[in-house]
C-alpha cells in the first residue's frame, strides 16, 4: 500500500486544452468538498473539474460534464494502478477549442494524474518488528555499530535498553543474541517509509 506525502499539482497541454493535475492525500472523504471547492477558487472558470479518490476500502469519480466514463474512470484506475490510499485526485481542464473524443479524453485524463505522480513524493506502508534488548554499558559500542540501523529509542538504566525496529535484517537479532542478556519482542507495527 501506498500514500501521498504531500499535495502535488502539474500541468500538461493537449491540442490546446490545459489539464492541471491536482493529487492530494485525504484523511476522511467528508473532506473532499472542501478541498474542491479550494481548487475551484484557485482554478476559476475551468471547463471541467474531473475527480476520483480512494479512501481505506471505499473509492468513486467523477466525470464533471465529460462524457460518461472518460474522465473520473481513468483518473481512478491511475490512482488504483499505483497501489494509493488515502487519495483525492482532480483533474482541471481548460478546454482549448479542439475536441479529443472518447478514447482521447481517456488518454489525457489518465496522463495528467500519471504525470503529477511521477513528481510526487509517495510513501509506502510497511510492517516492522519490535524489540526491546537489555544489554551491559560495554556493549554499547558494539551494539551501536552492529544495530545503528535499527537503533529507534536508548535507555540508560542499570543495565542499558535499546528498542530495535526492523522492516528486514531481522536475522542479525537471532545471529548476535548472545550479546543480550534480555531480549523482548514487542509485536508489530505500521509505518510509512520514503518510496519515492
Amino acid at each position: 500500500m501506498f500514500f501521498l506525502k504531500n499535495p502535488v499539482t502539474n500541468t500538461i497541454i493537449i491540442e490546446k486544452s490545459e489539464f492541471i493535475g491536482v493529487i492530494t492525500p485525504i484523511t476522511s472523504p467528508d473532506e473532499i468538498p472542501q478541498i474542491l471547492k479550494d481548487i475551484k477558487k484557485q482554478y476559476p472558470k475551468a471547463t471541467h473539474y474531473c475527480t476520483a479518490y480512494v479512501f481505506e476500502n471505499t473509492q468513486g469519480s467523477n466525470d464533471d460534464g465529460e462524457p460518461s466514463g472518460t474522465a473520473g474512470v481513468p483518473i481512478l484506475e491511475i490512482l488504483n494502478a499505483h497501489q494509493l490510499k488515502n487519495v483525492f485526485a482532480c483533474v482541471i481542464r481548460y478546454f482549448g477549442g479542439i475536441k479529443l473524443g472518447a478514447g482521447g479524453l481517456i488518454r489525457a485524463y489518465a496522463r495528467a494524474t500519471k504525470e503529477a505522480l511521477q513528481i510526487a513524493s509517495i510513501l509506502k506502508q510497511e510492517t516492522t518488528k519490535n524489540y526491546q534488548v537489555t544489554f551491559s554499558y560495554e556493549k554499547i559500542n558494539l551494539i551501536d555499530t552492529l544495530f545503528k540501523d535499527y537503533i529507534v529509542n536508548k535507555e540508560f538504566l542499570t543495565d542499558v535498553n535499546y528498542d530495535l525496529q526492523f522492516i528486514s535484517g531481522e536475522e542479525l537479532l537471532k545471529t548476535y543474541e548472545y550479546l543480550f542478556k534480555k531480549i523482548k519482542n514487542q509485536g508489530t507495527k505500521e509505518i510509512l517509509v520514503p518510496w519515492k
